[in-house]
């Protein structure tokens, strides 16, 4: 097995665990009923953009982590979900989270192409997608009824779409425009915020926020 290693700094080797290099596993794509999954995040009341929550004092969240493009590497977040996604082939993840109001909106989505299974666990894998999409201010689901007519919008954390309900959210999502990037912007502001006010990210698990630098720890991979 080839370990790959980056240069970090003033040339120190890092063991670069980036897919597509080791341990990820090409996801394969199934072609069973269940095409795509919708699950909800918390996003942050201070960002006018639907971000996850970053600034949350006692309980910042780390997905959807779109600065790694993973999902699972970082949190513990619907392990149900991301098994069955693994076994059944599901490699489209969409989000939504509940902004003014508690309108719920649809925000992006995630293709996964590999993943990890998560050591000394019976049934946890990380997800990594090889193609990653956020809009803003997102779509009300509530006003994608014709879109979402064989699912209910009423869910607690996720559930599965079919293949006709996934093609049409995946068009609309396509067809605008991009902002993957200012949501990779906004979470470095809060970031510096949460930095300032309590002189650490994320708790005290993950204090300098997320990264594939701290990955192979997280993994539980030898140096």
């Amino acid at each position: 097995m080839s370990i790959h290693r980056k240069k970090i700094g003033k040339g120190t080797l890092h063991r670069d665990v980036r897919p597509p290099h080791s341990p990820w596993i090409s996801f394969e794509p199934g072609g069973g009923k269940r095409a795509a999954a919708l699950s909800f995040y918390y996003s942050d009341p201070r960002s006018k953009i639907p971000i996850r929550e970053v600034s949350h004092k006692n309980n910042p969240k780390g997905d959807p982590n779109i600065e790694t493009r993973t999902f699972g590497l970082f949190s513990r977040c619907d392990e149900r979900m991301r098994a069955t996604m693994v076994k059944e082939g599901i490699n489209l993840h969409f989000f939504c989270t509940s902004r003014a109001k508690h309108v719920r909106v649809l925000t992006g989505y995630y293709r996964y192409g590999w993943h990890y299974k998560v050591p000394s666990t019976r049934d946890d894998y990380m997800l990594a997608a090889q193609k990653a999409k956020f809009v803003t201010p997102g779509f009300p689901l509530k006003d994608l009824i014709p879109y979402l007519r064989r699912a209910s919008l009423r869910f607690r954390t996720f559930r599965y779409l079919d293949k006709v309900t996934a093609d049409l959210l995946l068009l609309l999502i396509e067809a605008a425009p991009g902002a993957t990037s200012k949501y990779k912007s906004e979470i470095r502001r809060l970031e510096k915020l949460s930095l300032s006010r309590d002189g650490y990210l994320y708790g005290r698990i993950y204090p300098n926020g997320f990264s594939w630098n701290i990955a192979p720890s997280v993994m539980k991979l030898k140096p």
